[in-house]
This record gives C-alpha cells, sequence and structure tokens, in this order.
C-alpha cells in the first residue's frame, strides 16, 4: 500500500517543486529500496532510517501479526490495492510489513510544523489536498484513485494545521 500511495504523492511533485518544496521519504529498511527506486515510486529524495529512530520518536504504529491481518482485509484496503492493481503497481512482501508511517510538513529550516498525518491504518493516508492546503498552495491536488483519507478533514489555524476525524 506505501507503493500506492508513494506513486499518488509523487503526482504532487510538478506543484510541489513550482514552489520550492522539497518532498522527502523515509524508507525503514534498504530490501527493496532498490526495485522501489527502479519502480518509480516516489519522485522526492529517498532516505533510509536503518534504526527505526524516526519512526519511534513520531510514534508511529506497528502492526503484530493479528493487526497487520485484519488491515488488509478492510474495505479501503481493498480499494487502494485494486487501485494499485489496477495501476499495474505490485507489492513486495519482503521486509518489515509492520510498520506504519505518516506525513509530516515542516516549513523551511525545519523550525515549524505544519501538518503531522499519523497512519492509523494501512490504508490511510494525507490526502493530496491536504498536503498542498498545509503548504499554502491554492492548486488543485490531482485525483488520488483508492486512497483512504480516514474519514478525517485538514483544519489550518493561524499557521498550523491538523487532521481531525469527521
Amino acid at each position: 500500500m506505501c507503493r500506492a500511495y508513494s506513486r499518488q504523492l509523487s503526482a504532487l511533485k510538478p506543484q510541489l517543486d513550482a514552489n520550492n518544496v522539497r518532498m522527502i521519504g523515509i524508507g525503514l529498511e534498504e530490501l527493496g529500496v532498490e526495485e522501489f527506486v527502479e519502480g518509480k515510486f516516489f519522485d522526492g529524495e529517498l532516505y533510509i532510517d536503518m534504526k527505526k529512530e524516526s519512526f519511534k520518536t513520531l510514534n508511529f504504529r506497528r502492526y503484530n501479526i493479528f493487526t497487520v491481518i485484519k488491515a488488509i482485509f478492510t474495505d479501503p484496503a481493498k480499494k487502494l490495492l485494486a487501485w494499485a492493481n489496477n495501476e499495474n503497481i505490485k507489492g513486495n512482501m519482503s521486509g518489515d510489513g509492520f510498520q506504519n508511517g505518516g506525513t509530516l510538513i515542516v516549513q523551511a529550516g525545519g523550525t515549524k510544523q505544519l501538518l503531522f498525518y499519523k497512519q492509523e491504518d494501512a490504508a490511510q493516508h494525507v490526502p493530496l489536498e491536504d498536503v498542498l492546503k498545509a503548504l499554502g498552495i491554492e492548486e488543485k491536488a490531482p485525483k488520488a484513485e483508492g486512497a483512504s483519507s480516514g474519514q478525517k478533514e485538514v483544519v489550518c489555524e493561524e499557521d498550523v494545521c491538523k487532521i481531525v476525524k469527521k
């Protein structure tokens, strides 16, 4: 599912480049990185956090064998996987499939958090339009078929955005 969302997020690259915004992905292991890069799943800069310190610091959820099986059979997961299959995005079940992630947007210089989205479910990702909204980019986001926002919405107050359940 991360490959599918990475491909969707990469659709924002031209808009981000036009607004001098860097897109950086943090992977959690070297296993599969070469295949990920060759498959062009993500157009931004990619770094690997072998010790998973950033995932721990940001308190990103880890599945266990029981919760991961349940997660892949949810309706949002089925929808995202169907979209990925239609786009010929194949998964790679090697490595750590138990780690969830999220999206963190910080202001230039890294001193101010603009948006923090923590995945509660493997099929949930921050909607692309919310990424642009947090960055103050008023252009329309490309449609991200199969993506699930988990019935959440981004609310921006002053110069900080947060995600709240609808």
